[in-house]
């Protein structure tokens, strides 16, 4: 019956969590990043078209013109293969 109990109380703890309350990183980093959908196959008109389509305001949330960056995604990343280790300059990078 002991570990049972210890076993109730232990995963009742779980989903707690201990923060600051100083208004930093009260969410996740939320936005778009282009290696999901693209690859190393994104140029700037790209970019371009999605970081306009995050502040579009043509859809309404409620009634109101709401873009995703109302929301809270605002954030946009380009990664474009940098990490491809070795074919840099004589192999370095």
């Amino acid at each position: 019956r002991v570990p049972s109990l210890l076993a109730v109380l232990t995963a009742g703890l779980h989903g707690a969590a201990f923060a600051r309350e100083d208004g930093i990183a009260r969410t996740p980093p939320m936005g778009w990043r282009s290696w999901n959908l693209f690859r190393e196959h994104v140029n700037q008109s790209t970019i371009e078209r999605i970081m306009d389509g995050m502040v579009d305001r043509s859809r309404k949330v409620d009634g109101v013109a709401t873009s995703l960056c109302d929301l809270g995604y605002c954030d946009v990343g380009l990664d474009d293969a940098w990490q491809a280790c070795g074919e840099g300059a004589k192999g370095y990078w």
